[in-house]
């Protein structure tokens, strides 16, 4: 398996979407569910930012003007079905889908053409730049996807080739209940994080046989670990300005006139 890591920052008024991330740039998106065919793409994406600029992301799903994972110059007007399954203030989950028509191919779409079939992607938006990462079975091919790339870019976009590597990311960001220290799943078990509660702190410890303190403490230890874990993969990797990568980086752009 290889994993491709890539950005493209975005001049304001050639993306509309990526606009809405321009002009709020608290505003934050992550893919948490991505599947693409040659027919099409259906994701899942957690938004979270001011209510206003969500309003805005809204606007533009429901009047698709162009492709939105496009990079080139075709005629991209595309057929979106979008639906917010999900909302709390500030914070949405938004499932999406749209159809490959004619000659207008998404990113994802043009990985699947070059290396073929169990391509898994997932983006991240943050200010004018949006982050892809895709996790391949192999390289064979990556080098046609850059050159499609760099011959498609359209002016405003500015593409740099970030990582060619071996997995890491997608193993080092999988956090799942079966990592979680054995008090924490009981925890989790007894309803200890439920509201209201369904036990005590102190009815806990007697359950597993440990001290109150004790078991405190390794709360705490894994409760911080949670945190970290959390904040490393909602801020982290589209921030990074700087970043390791086998062969260096390659950075193309095209700027608008």
């Amino acid at each position: 398996m290889r994993e491709f890591i890539f950005t493209i920052d975005y001049e304001r008024n050639v993306d509309p979407v990526m606009d809405v991330f321009i002009d709020y740039p608290e505003t934050h998106s992550r893919t948490i569910a991505c599947n693409v065919t040659r027919d099409g793409m259906w994701r899942l994406e957690r938004v979270a930012g001011p209510e206003t600029a969500l309003e805005q992301l809204d606007d533009v799903y429901d009047n698709p003007v162009q492709c939105t994972e496009c990079i080139g110059t075709r005629n991209c007007k595309t057929d979106w079905t979008y639906e917010v399954i999900g909302s709390d203030p500030g914070v949405r989950t938004v499932y999406s889908y749209r159809s490959e028509a004619g000659d207008c191919h998404s990113i994802p779409r043009l990985a699947i053409d070059h290396v073929g079939r169990g391509v898994l992607v997932e983006t991240e938006r943050r200010g004018s730049r949006c982050e892809w990462r895709l996790l391949l079975c192999s390289d064979a091919g990556v080098d046609g996807l850059f050159e499609e790339m760099k011959s498609e870019l359209r002016e405003g976009l500015t593409v740099e080739f970030r990582q060619l590597s071996s997995p890491s990311y997608w193993v080092d960001e999988a956090v799942t209940l079966a990592e979680l220290p054995p008090e924490q799943q009981a925890a989790v078990e007894h309803g200890y994080y439920r509201t209201p509660r369904d036990t005590s702190l102190t009815d806990l410890a007697e359950t597993l046989d440990v001290s109150r303190s004790t078991l405190q403490y390794r709360l705490q230890r894994a409760e911080a670990w949670i945190v970290r874990s959390f904040v490393t993969r909602s801020m982290g990797p589209v921030q990074a300005d700087e970043e390791v990568a086998e062969g260096g980086r390659l950075r193309i752009g095209r700027s608008g006139v």
